[in-house]
């Protein structure tokens, strides 16, 4: 047979061999002494060996120190001969060398059992020649050797010297593998899948790569038994092969193991992913042969693990999307099993927000909160413990705030982990608390607003009843009338207060600005407030200021802010007590102070003494004669004036003092008086036409203003008055607004549509005063508006404006 034919079936049959045992140790990572065995027969076959051993230097108890390929009579005496000594020697000469070989056993000296007492075994085995070769890890370490003997004189040829390198760095490659699958406890089942895996895909390639020589796809990618230069094209996408390509740069300039992850494209042109792992084969001057190579397809782990992601991803914009925050915690148990603690494992976007605590993850809450609540303790322990989900608000006094929570387990009890959704709810509560405080204030000004007007409408029953047994008599008309005129003023100045407070509160009351001198003012609250001071038997004190305080401020105002303080104080203080009433000037203000030594106001009391409807437990039921809505106009009339006013007191029974504080002028202008208009002559027998469903209004208008001198009809509703006035021709029209069939309105445009130029002047009497129902006056063509109850002041004012009209 040729030799050239004998090479081609001889590396034929080194090839089949190797790739025979490869796969076999790849499939059966687990079974490391067949493996090794597999190992050894094979080398022994390859280089046509006698026998052949193999001593791993860290064996396992019950794994034999050396295994034999080809074992006959000698081969296992040879085996059975101590290795410590004889493999010292091997192992010295290893370090220094690839491989280590030997000639001529029987022509050791006699003084070398001495030193190498596994001669002895040579000798007695006729062996004539040994090859060891050492076997190394990834990192150089020494694992152990690879032997192979022979009867014979022989010396191994190179290509076989390179076979058994080969098969020494797969054995060594297969050790290593093997230590850190029984190393790594936690990864053992992965691992051996993963070295159940390679068995999918093995390949050949050249020296630098520019050729695969084989590749058996095994129905994962396409099977390739004749060197190609495409292999990058044909098995790997465009876009992964710059980085193929670069780590196989790497470990050809390395001449290391190549090991990489990386998508390829499978046999039915989909894409899929592989582990690949390349072992350099090199010569005896460490110059690269070929690499031969196991893949692993791990296409559905890639698949999971992009899920994975995904599902994270998902699952983080989900909680990083939603307004609530989340997090999760773990606890802390204390040796009775009372939760006392949790750290923060993960959170949310909105965390922080909720909370205010900033970088949270990994940390405990008693170290970001240290005087935090015991009760969060309690309940997240119990539901670690327990499994059962809690939905709940409490407050976290620690933290200042309020949450609306809903937590439950997630994982095995032994976790004890605990997620938490919850939302910061602390505005919430506090207007539901400001909500219930503000109903208990109505509801207290109501029973105080029905109690203030019962008190008039008693004696105003009481006297009409009187006036009515009376039958006329003129000394009971003549007491009855002061007292009824009393109390109805009283009430007067009820709804007026009230009216009051809600136009100053929507912000539709218009103050008219000019310089007013403080004291001006303060002697003008005086003599309004003066009844009830002495009705009370007070003393007063004033000080005015030694220097003219000017202030830009509505004069009327300013007096009515003085008068509310004053009267406050002769409601709230005992009879024969002491107010007094002061100003100054403090820097660039002026300050109005009035002082008492009456009731006193509770600590509790005092932030909110100028709130609607708040009065005090204590005097809500002592005032005499009002509705506890005063304070709310001084405090929106003093700051609508640029000012501001404050309340202190020491406690009940210790008086009370209110300051005012108002910006001063820098320079007094001086202020005018308007004169008194006298009233106008001529309005005797004025014709004048009174329109309003409520019989008993439209009677008492009748009679007041023919006590004038007026000529005067009435009509009950806007038909009549229509027919009224083009009968009877009045020179003034005073109508009501809410009559049934006609609106007031209504009635004056027919009135002024009906008499053009010639219409009488038209004004309402109206209980309907807010701006809107002026404005509505005005569209409709009325001259005047007046709100009712109308004082006689009022009648007189609108008569001379039309008799100057």
């Amino acid at each position: 047979m040729p030799d050239r034919l004998r090479a081609t079936e001889r590396d034929l049959e080194v090839i089949t061999r190797f790739y025979e045992v490869a796969t076999f140790c790849a499939r059966h990572s687990s079974h490391r002494a067949q493996c090794l065995e597999r190992l050894l027969e094979t080398a022994s076959a390859l280089v046509h060996a006698d026998a052949s051993a193999l001593y791993v230097f860290d064996a396992t108890p019950g794994d034999p120190a050396f295994m034999a390929g080809q074992l006959d009579a000698a081969g296992a005496a040879l085996l059975s001969a101590p290795p410590a000594a004889a493999a010292a020697a091997l192992v010295a000469q290893s370090l220094r060398d690839s491989h280590l070989f030997i000639r001529n056993a029987d022509g050791v000296p006699d003084d070398a059992p001495a030193q190498l007492p596994w001669f002895d075994a040579l000798r007695d085995a006729h062996m004539q020649a040994v090859v060891a070769l050492p076997l190394r890890d990834s990192n150089g370490t020494l694992l152990g050797l690879l032997a192979v003997f022979y009867q014979r004189d022989h010396q191994p040829s190179v290509p076989e010297f390179h076979i058994l390198g080969l098969l020494a760095r797969q054995t060594g490659d297969y050790l290593e593998r093997y230590a850190i699958q029984h190393a790594v406890d936690a990864s053992e089942e992965r691992f051996r899948r993963f070295m159940d895996a390679t068995s999918d895909l093995v390949y050949r390639m050249n020296a630098d790569w520019t050729e695969m020589r084989y590749l058996q796809g095994r129905n994962f990618v396409a099977d390739t038994h004749a060197p190609t230069d495409r292999w990058l094209a044909s098995y790997v996408p465009k876009e992964d092969q710059p980085r193929v390509l670069a780590a196989v740069e790497r470990a050809v300039a390395q001449k290391d193991v190549l090991e990489l992850e990386h998508r390829v494209i499978r046999i039915d042109g989909s894409i899929g992913w592989t582990h690949t792992r390349a072992i350099p084969v090199l010569d005896d001057n460490g110059k690269l042969l070929e690499w031969f190579g196991v893949a692993s397809d791990i296409t559905s782990r890639k698949t999971a693990e992009h899920a994975l992601r995904l599902s994270q991803q998902r699952y983080h914009t989900l909680f990083d999307s939603i307004d609530e925050g989340y997090c999760v915690i773990r606890m802390v148990f204390d040796a009775q099993g009372n939760g006392r603690d949790y750290f923060f494992l993960e959170v949310n976007q909105a965390f922080e927000r909720h909370t205010g605590l900033s970088d949270p993850l990994g940390r405990s809450v008693r170290a970001m909160v240290p005087g935090h609540d015991e009760h969060w303790f309690q309940i997240y322990g119990e539901i670690a413990k327990t499994g059962e989900s809690r939905r709940f608000d409490m407050p976290a006094d620690a933290m200042g705030r309020h949450y609306d929570v809903y937590a439950f387990r997630i994982g095995p009890p032994e976790d004890a982990q605990v997620a938490v959704l919850f939302s910061d709810i602390t505005e919430r509560k506090r207007f539901e608390q400001s909500m219930r405080e503000a109903s208990q204030r109505k509801d207290e000004f109501l029973a105080v607003l029905a109690h203030e007007l019962r008190n008039p409408l008693a004696p105003v029953r009481t006297g009409l009843s009187a006036l009515q047994l009376a039958k006329g008599d003129p000394a009971t008309t003549a007491k009855m009338l002061p007292l009824l005129q009393r109390q109805v003023d009283h009430m007067v100045r009820l709804v007026d207060d009230l009216l009051e407070v809600s136009r100053v509160s929507g912000g539709k009351v218009e103050l008219r600005l000019e310089p007013v001198d403080v004291s001006t003012a303060l002697r003008s609250a005086v003599e309004t407030s003066r009844p009830l001071i002495d009705a009370g038997h007070h003393r007063l004190l004033l000080s005015l200021p030694g220097e003219t305080l000017t202030v830009n401020a509505d004069p009327v105002r300013l007096s009515q802010i003085i008068a509310n303080l004053l009267n406050n104080s002769a409601k709230y203080t005992d009879e024969g007590g002491r107010i007094e009433l002061r100003a100054e000037r403090d820097g660039n203000d002026a300050l109005i102070v009035v002082q008492d030594n009456g009731r006193g106001i509770a600590a509790d009391m005092l932030p909110r003494i100028f709130d609607l409807f708040a009065q005090s437990p204590q005097t809500s039921g002592m005032a005499q004669g009002g509705i506890g809505i005063g304070l709310t106009l001084v405090r929106s009339l003093v700051e609508m004036q640029g000012g501001r006013v404050e309340a202190h007191s020491a406690g009940p029974g210790q008086g009370a003092v209110f300051t005012v504080r108002l910006p001063l002028l820098q320079a007094r202008q001086a202020t005018r008086e308007a004169p008194e208009p006298a009233l106008p002559a001529g309005m005797v027998g004025m014709r004048v036409l009174v329109v309003d469903d409520n019989l008993d209004a439209a009677e008492g208008l009748r009679l007041l203003l023919g006590l004038l001198g007026m000529e005067v009809r009435t009509a009950h509703d806007g038909a009549s008055g229509l027919a009224a006035a083009a009968e009877f021709a009045p020179e003034l029209v005073l109508l009501d607004i809410g009559m049934p069939d006609m609106d007031g309105y209504e009635l004056a445009r027919r009135l002024r549509a009906a008499h053009g130029a010639q219409c009488p002047t038209l004004v309402v009497v109206s209980g309907w005063g807010q701006p809107d129902d002026r404005q509505r006056s005005l569209e409709a063509g009325i001259d005047a508006h007046l709100v009712k109850p109308v004082g006689l002041e009022q009648l007189q004012e609108v008569l001379r404006n039309v008799q100057g009209g």
